[in-house]
């Protein structure tokens, strides 16, 4: 299958791929070895990497050097961090707008 293909699906092999082996390097050296923390490190790096891999990739051209996919490679490494960042800034907000919320009805 070409990468037009996939690409069709919102997919980046060459990004996805580089993520995978990101995720690969995290499980492997952050200490935890259980069979799901692996597989888990390794996809949530693939799928970050998919689709955060090429503003990274731009971001560190502009102000570093330009490493081409390895932006993908270090945003795989870092895919459940982003992901854990991401989730307690939603989980942070929402709740900031609930209170705002409950607030305004008092009123």
């Amino acid at each position: 299958m070409s990468d037009d293909y996939w690409n069709g699906f919102g997919i980046d092999v060459v990004r996805l791929l580089a993520g995978f082996s990101g995720g690969v390097v995290a499980a492997l050296t952050l200490g935890k070895a259980e069979p799901w923390s692996i597989l888990i490190r390794v996809i949530v790096g693939g799928l970050t990497a998919n689709y955060l891999g090429r503003p990274a990739e731009d971001y560190i051209a502009a102000h570093i050097t330009d490493i081409g996919r390895g932006g993908s490679f270090l945003v795989g490494i870092c895919g459940m961090v982003l992901c854990q960042a991401a989730i307690s800034f939603a989980k942070i907000r929402s709740e900031r707008y609930t209170k705002q919320g409950d607030r305004k009805e008092t009123q």
